[in-house]
């Protein structure tokens, strides 16, 4: 059986002080820094930077670039910057029916992807599954130091850190399960199992569209409504019936009604089971989204009265967020947005409409609607979880 062991690679990231993490995650995230820039930027004398780097340059995760000109002392200097190539990261997302996985360098950067069906949606065979997609996207001399896993679920709280959380996946019919040891055992490398929404939020964070961001939200529509809220920069903690009250938050009284009997809330407009089921009760034949939404180009009267006051739906939840939290910053996520184009007007009439002064001050990044991102959201959260250690 595969040793859950750290590999070599993760031990000597296993070995950075707490102190030193701020440094590594600033190089990480913003790239080559002077020793004078990270100081300031990390608000650190000169001399306690010089000992907190000093053991990562000699352990060869942090390497000095060519000499250039340091205009804040006026003498040459070398930038720092971490070793990105030589760290490889496995991510994995789940949805009901399939897998998407990305291998990632440690700025989770892709090298390999791939996508397949869920041969058997038991955790055994899920696990087996994607230890063998591992040995698929591993090229020579670059195995990936860790793995992350994501899935739609929530975990279970447990009794201390070292004990393995259990997850229910209703989408997968999971209910307290145990994923973390399982696919360390069978991957052979340290794994991180993580609520999908949550991963993504944090790699936007990191490396994507809310980087430099210390506030802001990110909403994702498909199968479920996702959705993250990040103030001064740390990820504000949400349990399965918060967000279970967010996406039935209802939006109009006496708009549609969503399969729990809900009339007018996110999830009767937005989920893709709503969406379908208005479409096909229109059409009067089963649809696919991306169907729906091509219909919808054509001009479809069925198909755009059905993804009008979704994109409706969707602006009036982002401002009412915006009213509450008092942030103006959102990221937006999920194969339901194949459903938004062409119907930015929509969205825009729907944040207008709960927010009446100042509109336009919101600023709305709409993501791929493909599950790519979602896979290197997973790679990142490895890439948290073993490298900086943060949760």
């Amino acid at each position: 059986m595969p040793s859950a062991a750290l590999p070599p690679p993760v031990d000597a990231w296993a070995t950075v002080s707490r102190a030193a993490r701020p440094v590594l995650r600033e190089l990480l995230v913003n790239g080559p820094r002077t020793r004078t820039d990270l100081a300031r930027l990390l608000g650190l004398s000169t001399g306690s930077l010089t000992r907190l780097t000093k053991p990562l340059t000699a352990s060869g995760l942090v390497v000095e670039g060519a000499t250039v000109h340091d205009p804040a002392n006026g003498r040459p200097t070398r930038p720092l910057d971490v070793v990105a190539a030589d760290h490889h990261f496995l991510g994995v997302k789940l949805t009901a029916d399939r897998l998407y996985a990305v291998v990632t360098d440690l700025r989770a950067r892709i090298t390999a992807e791939t996508t397949e069906p869920l041969e058997a949606p038991t955790p055994d065979a899920v696990s087996a599954q994607i230890a063998r997609v591992r040995d698929r996207l591993t090229t020579a001399g670059t195995p990936p130091v860790a793995a992350g896993i994501t899935l739609g679920g929530t975990a279970r709280p447990t009794a201390d850190s070292t004990t393995a959380p259990r997850f229910d996946a209703p989408f997968l019919g999971w209910r307290d399960v145990e994923l973390r040891d399982r696919l360390t055992r069978g991957t052979g490398v340290p794994c991180v199992v993580e609520n999908d929404v949550t991963a993504l939020a944090h790699a936007q964070r990191w490396f994507g569209a809310a980087r430099g961001l210390t506030d802001f939200a990110l909403l994702t529509v498909g199968a479920g409504i996702g959705y993250a809220l990040v103030q001064h920069g740390r990820m504000v903690p949400a349990g399965a019936a918060d967000l279970s009250a967010f996406s039935h938050h209802v939006l109009d009284p006496g708009g549609p009604m969503c399969t729990e009997g809900h009339r007018g809330c996110l999830a009767s407009y937005l989920s893709t089971h709503s969406v379908l089921a208005a479409a096909a009760h229109g059409l009067r034949r089963p649809v696919t989204l991306d169907e729906v939404a091509a219909l919808a180009r054509a001009g479809d009267p069925v198909c755009r009265n059905v993804l009008g006051p979704a994109a409706w739906a969707l602006g009036a939840a982002l401002a009412t967020v915006a009213n509450l939290c008092l942030i103006k910053d959102f990221v937006v996520a999920g194969e339901g947005l194949v459903l938004l184009d062409g119907a930015q007007r929509s969205m825009q009439a729907g944040i207008a409409d709960r927010r009446h002064r100042d509109p336009d001050s919101l600023r709305v990044t709409l993501l791929s609607p493909h599950f790519g991102e979602w896979a290197r959201g997973a790679a990142v959260a490895a890439i948290r979880a073993f490298v900086l250690r943060e949760d």
